[in-house]
C-alpha cells in the first residue's frame, strides 16, 4: 500500500490547517482580518450554490484558498494536485467579479 502522507507530518489535514493558520496570520499582519470557512454564493449563468473558501471577508470583498502542496519524491507533479488547483480556479471564476481572489 502506498502512503501519501507528507514526510514528517502528523497528517496531511494538519499540514493544511497549519498552512491556513499561517496564511491567516500573514494577512492579519497586513491589516486584513479574514474569517475561516468563509461561505459565499457562487455560480455561473445565475445559478448559485454556497461554497466555503478557506478564508474570506465579505466587507472587503476578498477570498483566499490555501493550498500546501509538495512535489513527489521523484520531483513529479501528481495529477491529483493539478485537479485540486483546477477546481480552485473554477471556484474563483464562479465568484462575483468584485471579489479579490488570492
Amino acid at each position: 500500500m502506498t502512503n501519501f502522507q507528507r514526510i514528517g507530518a502528523t497528517s496531511n489535514t494538519q499540514v493544511g490547517r497549519d498552512f491556513e493558520s499561517k496564511a491567516k496570520e500573514f494577512f492579519l499582519q497586513q491589516g486584513l482580518c479574514l474569517q475561516s470557512n468563509f461561505s459565499l454564493p457562487i455560480g455561473i449563468d445565475g445559478r448559485a450554490k454556497t461554497h466555503s473558501f478557506d478564508l474570506g471577508d465579505g466587507e472587503k470583498r476578498v477570498i483566499v484558498e490555501c493550498k500546501s502542496h509538495t512535489w513527489t519524491e521523484a520531483w513529479n507533479v501528481p495529477s491529483a494536485k493539478m485537479t485540486t488547483w483546477n477546481q480552485a480556479m473554477y471556484f474563483f471564476h464562479a465568484t462575483p467579479n468584485d471579489y479579490r481572489k488570492i
